[in-house]
Formats: structure tokens, C-alpha cells, sequence
């Protein structure tokens, strides 16, 4: 059985199915005074990559945003936390923020990318 840790960071990386992944964490409590993974801008980059190289269609990214968005387990990386939080709300709510295009995953990389701190809607 994986440990909360692991399967945090199976859900980071998106390394396995996200129905597996949900189902591995819901071992655990939904909430938590502990850390026990760190959500980066890589982590981000790595999900829109492949959605830009098809390997995941734009119903996974937003799956996969949706789990990550809210857990009380996983922080932020330092310094980038707005930023972050930010680009996994838009994912996780196209149709409250922005549909996920080919064109949008670049721009929001290309924001991730820059030593942009803070999130800002007329980028993306």
C-alpha cells in the first residue's frame, strides 16, 4: 500500500490514472495539518506539456487540476504560491475561467516559466 506521500506525488506527476490515484488517497483524511507533498511550477509545465504533445485531452488536465485544488496536504512552491494557485483554479474550472487550448497551455507555460511571481488574467 502506498504511503500519503506517495500517492500525493503520483498525483503531481500524473503518473498513473487519476480514478487510481483518487482512489489510493481516499485512505487518508481529506484534511490535514501536514505536508506532505509540494506542488511546483515543473509539475504544471510537465501536465500542459502533454496535453500539448496529446497525451492527455483537456477533460484529464482538468481532472487532474480538480484533484490537486483545494488539499490541505499539498503546499505551494515558495515564492510562486498566488501563481500557482491561480493556474490550478483555471484548470480545474474552465468554464468559470478559460477553455484549455493549445494556444492557452503555451501562454500559461511561458508565464510559469518566467520568474512571473504573481498571477495575472490579461496574460493568459
Amino acid at each position: 500500500m502506498k504511503t500519503r506521500s506517495q500517492a500525493l506525488n503520483d498525483l503531481l506527476e500524473y503518473n498513473q490514472s487519476i480514478d487510481w490515484i483518487t482512489t489510493a488517497l481516499k485512505k487518508f483524511p481529506w484534511d490535514s495539518d501536514t505536508i506532505y507533498a509540494v506542488l511546483t511550477r515543473t509539475h504544471i509545465i510537465t501536465v500542459l506539456q502533454r496535453y500539448l504533445d496529446e497525451t492527455l485531452c483537456e477533460h484529464q488536465v482538468e481532472t487532474w487540476a480538480n484533484a490537486v485544488e483545494g488539499r490541505d496536504d499539498i503546499a505551494w512552491e515558495k515564492g510562486y504560491e498566488e501563481l500557482l494557485q491561480e493556474t490550478i483554479h483555471q484548470l480545474a474550472n474552465p468554464l468559470l475561467t478559460l477553455s484549455l487550448t493549445q494556444n492557452a497551455a503555451k501562454k500559461i507555460m511561458n508565464v510559469l516559466l518566467s520568474d512571473a511571481r504573481m498571477y495575472s488574467a490579461s496574460i493568459i
